[in-house]
């Protein structure tokens, strides 16, 4: 259960996040808010070959990406340059954020 406001979030979205094209694979592109992430993860291969993987996600309202399905594009700016992803996971989190996880295309 959530305990902030939509309104909380939006507020949270509009000094953290920036904006963010999503171009659905049917319909038309809209705009929202979202916290772009980029964490790097430690990854062992049968405990013998180290390397690290970068997992680009957006953190967003779940209200502005309802109608979000896997393969949709979301286009942003990241570190000055403008980039395309496209979306392979979709999670709510059930409090009224979602993660969006992203493949650079």
């Amino acid at each position: 259960m959530a305990v902030e406001t939509d309104e909380f979030r939006t507020t949270m979205l509009a000094d953290f996040g920036q904006s963010v094209t999503l171009t659905p694979i049917s319909g038309s592109q809209s705009t929202f808010t979202a916290i772009f992430d980029a964490q790097h993860m430690f990854e062992e291969v049968r405990g013998s070959v180290a390397f690290s993987l970068q997992q680009p996600r957006l953190t967003c309202r779940a209200s502005d990406v309802s109608a979000v399905v896997e393969g949709d594009s979301v286009a942003l700016t990241v570190s000055g340059s403008n980039k395309t992803y496209k979306i392979r996971a979709v999670m709510p989190d059930g409090t009224g954020i979602t993660e969006l996880q992203l493949e650079e295309q």
